[in-house]
């Protein structure tokens, strides 16, 4: 059995990563300590609320695949799935039913489950063989979930389920169905890339959610702003990237521009945002928490 104080240790590597998410900036339309963003509902305080309720269930996650790690994959996730319900009502409750993190909730609960099932075997996390497992504990998950929302009444679908029937977009189920591959080759090698230049962490992680800005089929994006409000999104991300990123002073120019854009027309690239928070755990999970002096280097959004 795990010590008690590694689970709790790989745990707060989610918990972590769900707090460093929302303290980053600039983060075009998403909440931060600055502002709300695109969002009217809710602040960097929700969040916060939102986090501490979600982390001991990210522990439990991690127990939970440990305890579970020779059983099946589907086994796993059927018991993380009933976590996260869980999770989910606390969450809710606590915010007075704004959706802060759910999507959020789902990405680093199945991660921090698997990251148990794989750390009971001996197999690191992150590596392929992590995200293969990820995979394989969701495969079917988008046809078991999704495919018989016909059935349903419009109104009481989610609005990712409303874009799968109208448009066939699978959201976070078929990123985790495809064994999170935008965090795999993007977000994850993004912020190790730029950590590995000496930029802040802050900025680093700015770098990585940029990367992720301009490959995902964001639905958050997709439901407020529809395909030309993604394509806007994709190709603003694109347009910092080529210029530099956060190496460039144009790169930050033009980042900072993108948030006060993305503000002013609501759009709220959260799906990236959740996929940031899963790169800054498994970060945490493989290299440790940041030191001092890494948490200390001034941002260069601040020059």
């Amino acid at each position: 059995m795990m010590p008690a104080t590694d689970i709790y240790r790989v745990g707060a590597c989610f918990t972590a990563a769900s707090l460093f998410e929302v303290c980053i900036s600039p983060s075009p339309g998403l909440v931060s300590p600055y502002d709300s963003g695109a969002h009217t509902d809710m602040n960097i305080f929700t969040f916060i609320l939102g986090s501490s309720v979600l982390a001991p269930y990210f522990t439990e996650c991690v127990t939970t695949g440990w305890q579970e790690a020779e059983q099946s994959l589907e086994h796993v996730f059927a018991e993380l799935r009933a976590i996260g319900v869980r999770a989910e009502r606390e969450l809710l409750q606590a915010t007075s039913g704004v959706n802060t993190q759910r999507g959020q909730l789902f990405v680093l609960g199945l991660s921090a489950g698997i990251a148990g099932v794989c750390l009971a075997k001996g197999v690191k996390v992150p590596s392929p063989d992590f995200f293969l497992a990820v995979k394989s504990a969701c495969r079917g998950l988008t046809e078991r979930d999704l495919s018989k929302l016909a059935k349903r009444e419009r109104d009481s679908l989610t609005a990712g389920e409303r874009l799968y029937m109208e448009k066939g977009y699978t959201g976070i189920r078929g990123e985790a169905e495809a064994g999170l591959p935008t965090v795999e080759r993007v977000g994850y090698p993004a912020l190790e890339y730029a950590l590995s230049r000496d930029v802040s962490l802050n900025d680093a992680a700015v770098h990585a959610l940029i990367s992720i800005m301009a490959h995902l089929a964001d639905t958050t994006v997709l439901h407020r702003a529809g395909e030309a409000g993604l394509a806007l999104v994709q190709e603003t991300a694109k347009t910092i990237l080529a210029a530099g990123s956060v190496f460039s002073a144009r790169g930050r120019d033009l980042t900072r521009q993108a948030h006060l854009s993305f503000v002013a027309t609501r759009l709220s690239p959260g799906g990236s945002g959740d996929l940031l928070s899963l790169s800054l755990a498994l970060h945490f999970q493989g290299e440790g928490f940041p030191s001092p002096p890494t948490l200390l280097r001034p941002s260069l959004f601040k020059g």
